[in-house]
């Protein structure tokens, strides 16, 4: 009951026309922000940063908001119509969104994930409205041990993301911590592998995906001289909103999604990334049909289109409650709640609870305002990607130099985009699945890290990680989802010998 007087309260302090506007504005830049590969939540809301400061507090917030959860409702635009993330947590959504685009289904592809990220940003905020001091007091007892083992439960599911072939997995994934491990150590500070100074804090993991998914596909393309099927010239709304049957279809997965995302954004340092692998994992993992996964299942692109908008409420928790940020955007948006005269922590919601609940509140706006205007806006993506498909290949190459070179305003970015472009390609011939070294990319550093601190803090004892409840929980887990996939490969082995004779 309290929650829902705090929630009215937020709801009177942004309830104006100037607001309504601001809130609008926002999520719109961020969905065209979130959908040009190289940005971000982090780089729309440093970007939107300085036009705040002679807004009003509650304005302001809201706008930031707004920016945050458009960026993550356009990264799935690219994403599906041109094989190019606008963002990490978009790969996933990749990789069955492109296949249904190539198929003529993008409008469709396009409409359940829109619905899809309304139904996450809905969970989220149920939960963050109602769940954030429970969740949080759970949230607290994650140390080093335990995200280590979150890591390493992480990375089980390269198994799930092999494809044909677990050899080519494992080898993608001892590649991907080879890139993982180059840069300075954070303990030490000691510099492994970097030949050239722009390596010392590592390689940039959005040149890799914009190199990966964007020029490897724009490589593939211009060698098969493949055109879309688009279908139609057609404005049709009713063509591109899912059918009663496909929403029947993704609905669980959408929830399961939602569930993963919103428990990982709680995580600090987790983010929307690890949500969309783990929510993709385990949505292959238990279909009648995983041979549909990465063919153009829509289940694969609603559980992590759920999991991805579903960690942006997940990641306001630990950031009002106890003032730690649980994602790299709420890290930018812990430093303006500072510049704006509050103070982060326990103690925000009492001191200033009128302004963290229009913050909340102009988030649940932005949600809905993204979900009409996203389902109104896809014939017009669809349409746009029609008239200009003949010149398809160079634009995208275009955008992906234009996004490497934003990152650091250097040329640096721009070589490992055409590296790892190369690379995409001749992975993409020879069927070299790419989940397994996106997941070893981004895990590396993070598991290494927990794993060292972890061992300084428990003086070097292994025992240690099975010595705390929690720690040992997800052990368990891990053990059990490994000896489940091994029977289950194992069953479907014996039954191929038995049909066989």
């Amino acid at each position: 009951m309290e929650s829902l007087q705090g929630l009215a309260i937020g709801f009177k302090e942004i309830f104006s026309m100037y607001n309504m506007l601001v809130i609008f504005a926002g999520s719109m830049i961020g969905t065209v922000v979130g959908a040009l590969p190289g940005l971000g939540p982090s780089a729309g809301i440093a970007l939107m940063l300085p036009l705040t400061f002679s807004m009003p507090v509650n304005s302001a917030l809201c706008l930031l908001v707004g920016v945050y959860m458009g960026t993550m409702y356009g990264g799935r635009i690219t994403s599906i119509l041109i094989n190019t993330p606008g963002d990490a947590p978009a790969i996933m959504t990749a990789i069955d969104g492109y296949p249904l685009m190539i198929q003529g289904k993008g409008g469709l592809a396009l409409g359940i994930s829109a619905f899809s990220s309304f139904a996450g940003g809905f969970f989220g905020l149920l939960v963050l409205v109602f769940g954030a001091p429970v969740v949080t007091r759970i949230a607290v007892n994650f140390g080093p041990h335990e995200y280590f083992m979150l890591m390493v439960m992480g990375l089980c599911t390269i198994s799930l993301l092999a494809g044909k072939s677990i050899l080519k997995a494992i080898f993608m994934s001892l590649f991907g911590f080879l890139i993982g491990m180059i840069g300075s150590d954070y303990v030490s500070g000691f510099v492994r592998f970097a030949f050239t100074p722009e390596l010392i804090e590592g390689v940039d993991f959005v040149a890799i995906i914009i190199g990966l998914y964007g020029i490897g596909e724009v490589l593939i393309n211009i060698e098969k001289s493949v055109r879309l099927d688009l279908g139609k010239p057609a404005f049709k709304i009713k063509e591109f909103i899912p059918t009663k049957k496909d929403i029947a279809a993704t609905s669980m997965p959408t929830l399961r999604g939602s569930v993963i995302g919103t428990l990982i954004g709680i995580l600090p340092g987790a983010g929307g990334t690890i949500a969309t692998f783990l929510s993709y994992a385990v949505e292959k993992k238990i279909s009648k049909h995983p041979e549909k996964f990465g063919n153009g299942a829509l289940e694969g692109v609603a559980a992590p289109e759920g999991a991805n908008n579903a960690s942006v409420p997940g990641a306001l928790i630990p950031l009002v409650t106890l003032g730690i940020p649980g994602s790299g955007g709420t890290a930018i948006m812990l430093g303006a709640l500072i510049m704006y005269g509050l103070r982060p922590g326990p103690l925000l919601m009492v001191e200033s609870g009128n302004i963290v609940w229009a913050m909340i509140a102009g988030l649940i706006i932005a949600n809905i305002m993204l979900l009409f205007s996203n389902i109104l806006l896809i014939p017009v993506f669809i349409n746009i990607i029609r008239l200009v498909q003949k010149y398809l290949s160079p634009i995208v190459a275009a955008l992906c130099v234009l996004g490497a070179y934003s990152l650091n305003y250097g040329l640096f970015n721009v070589w490992v985009i055409l590296v790892f472009g190369i690379i995409g390609y001749f992975m993409k011939k020879l069927q070299y699945p790419s989940g397994p070294l996106i997941l070893s990319v981004v895990l590396a550093p993070l598991t290494e890290n927990y794993f060292r601190q972890s061992l300084m803090i428990s003086h070097g004892n292994y025992g240690a990680f099975f010595a705390r409840p929690v720690s040992l929980g997800i052990f368990i887990v891990i053990v059990g989802a490994v000896a489940a996939s091994i029977i289950s490969k194992l069953m479907k082995k014996s039954k191929k010998q038995a049909l066989a004779k």
